[in-house]
């Protein structure tokens, strides 16, 4: 396993019932605390990092967008010039 070298620090503040909370679910977890936040934070970042660069589409929207490239239509004059600059 390789060795990760940890030099970044992050200070949070919070109130003692919160900080009560989380030292219970890492001993629940048997994790330190430090690892326990880690844990549980880069999780629900991975989380929030996903769902921002999800698109979620309608089904009509699903439909109309495989439509479209199931069948794409003929070009436009303006398509059509603008592919001969790339020729």
């Amino acid at each position: 396993m390789a060795i990760v070298t940890k030099t970044s620090r992050l200070d949070i503040r919070l109130s003692d019932d919160e900080k009560s909370i989380i030292e219970k679910a890492a001993l629940i977890n048997h994790q330190s605390l430090s690892s326990y936040i880690i844990s549980v934070l880069t999780k629900q970042a991975q989380i929030d990092i996903v769902n921002n660069e999800m698109i979620t589409l309608s089904n009509a929207d699903r439909d109309f967008i495989l439509d479209l490239l199931n069948n794409p239509g003929e070009p436009n004059n303006s398509l059509v010039e603008l592919t001969k600059l790339f020729k």
